[in-house]
Parts: C-alpha cells; structure tokens; sequence
C-alpha cells in the first residue's frame, strides 16, 4: 500500500503509533472547554470573550489569538473581533480578577459598581442593593428585599440596565460575594458582553453628593 502510494514506510507507523505532542493535547483540552462554553451560553461569544472566561472559570491563561484559531478548527461561527475587556493579571487564583484600573472612569457607563447593606425595619431585617454609576457618581438603581439573595442583586441589575440600556464596554465592578459570584448572574453578564470585576474588600459607594438611592 506504501509502494502504491508512495508514501514512506515511516511515515505510515508515525502516523499510527506516535505520541501527540504537549501543545496537541493541550488544544485538544482547550478545545474541548470552548466546546462546553458554547453549550453552556444562548448567544454567541467572541474570541475575547471566551479568553476572559477561560481565565475566569478554569484558571486557563492563554492569548485570545490562540482561541481564535481554535475556533476555526472547530468550524464554528465566526465572530467579532474587539480590544481584550481586560489585559491585568487576574487576582484570587484567577477566580474573581480585578479589571478596574481607576475608580474616575473618563466616559459615563463604562464602569457601574454595586454593593448591598441592610437595616432593622420593626425588628426584621431589610436590605438594600445599590448600583452607581462611577463617572458621575449617582445611583442609577436600586432594590430593598427581605433576603439577600441572587435575584435581589439580579432585580437591582435589570433596574439598571433597563433606565440606561447601554453595555458596549461596560463593566461591573462589586465585591467577591455570593450574590455576584453565582454562575447565573454571571451568566446574565456574560450574555450582555459586560466584564465582570471584584475587589477584594468591600468597595465605598457613598459620596457627598451621593448619599441616597435616587431614581436620576
């Protein structure tokens, strides 16, 4: 079967017996989890994007030209090409990174920040969710419940998001608690394209001029 097809003998047992190489299995590895984020999201997520998740969920770091190529190997659709959200070594084990570089964003709606407290209403506990939009400083949401769960901070979310409904280069920026962390909130952000930040204390959200949710 060589001699007809003139190929070398060498060659045929290389190809059937040899090892794959470290790289060949790690964009074997690598593909398999861009695969897994496909199935895992409803909209389509660019390069940049699945980079930023991959250093998010699995602790992979990897440039996004390399997940490009990847993508195309695996024929899926092709997708926008735009400026990494976030270029800064991730903090936490690569878990909970920190993209906020300044907290005097130079445009409104590039960056929002939340944060939740509570206060005794008739002996029961209340709480109240904020999000602040950093450049001008003013709270554009807000939400009281009675639990502090995920949907209280998702609520406070969707309040936001529906007075301004701006995204292109958003990012929000809160603490590593539960309610920020959970997979479907993420989720919601991610399906929106807004990069996701946490600081490792609890961020001040209050300002001289801020000192009150307010619906401007």
């Amino acid at each position: 079967m060589c001699w007809v097809l003139n190929v070398r003998r060498s060659t045929y047992y290389k190809h059937f017996h040899s090892q794959p190489s470290q790289s060949a299995e790690e964009n074997q590895l690598i593909a398999s989890l861009i695969l897994r984020i496909y199935a895992d999201y409803d909209t389509r997520l660019s390069a940049y994007k699945i980079t930023y998740v991959l250093m998010r969920d699995y602790g992979i770091k990897i440039s996004a030209g390399r997940v490009y190529r990847l993508m195309k190997t695996l024929q899926l659709p092709k997708m926008f090409t735009d400026k990494p959200p976030c270029r800064r070594k991730p903090a936490h084990n690569g878990q909970h990174p920190n993209c906020l570089q300044q907290f005097r964003p130079k445009a409104p709606n590039l960056v929002w920040a939340s944060d939740f407290t509570y206060a005794k209403v008739n002996g029961k506990c209340c709480y109240l969710c904020i999000i602040m939009e950093l450049f001008s400083r003013k709270i554009i949401a807000w939400h009281i419940s009675s639990r502090a769960d995920m949907d209280f901070v998702t609520t406070s979310f969707q309040k936001a998001h529906a007075k301004r409904n701006t995204t292109c280069g958003l990012m929000f920026h809160s603490d590593c608690g539960s309610q920020y962390t959970a997979f479907s909130f993420r989720r919601l952000l991610d399906s929106l394209d807004i990069v996701q930040s946490f600081s490792k204390k609890d961020i001040l959200l209050t300002t001289p001029d801020a000192t009150a949710p307010s619906n401007t």
